[in-house]
């Protein structure tokens, strides 16, 4: 499950926008997560294969974050 999760992680943030941890939810992982998805730990794999993404903090809401894969 780990590596369809990051390819599909991957194939959302391609278009290069900023995307939200709960619109990544939704799009990427659908119902599926349960409220047990791992955004942070995908994003740290594709990192770790040389993938340019930022990640920061939203700014109104601290408990979630922007993730932009710099193309």
């Amino acid at each position: 499950m780990k590596n369809s999760q990051k390819i599909r992680l991957l194939q959302f943030l391609s278009d290069g926008q900023p995307h939200r941890t709960d619109q990544l939810l939704q799009e990427v992982y659908g119902s599926e997560h349960l409220g047990l998805a791992r955004v942070g730990a995908r994003i740290w794999d594709l990192k770790q294969e040389g993938k340019n993404i930022a990640g920061w903090k939203d700014k109104d809401k601290s408990s979630l974050y922007w993730y932009q894969l710099k193309i």
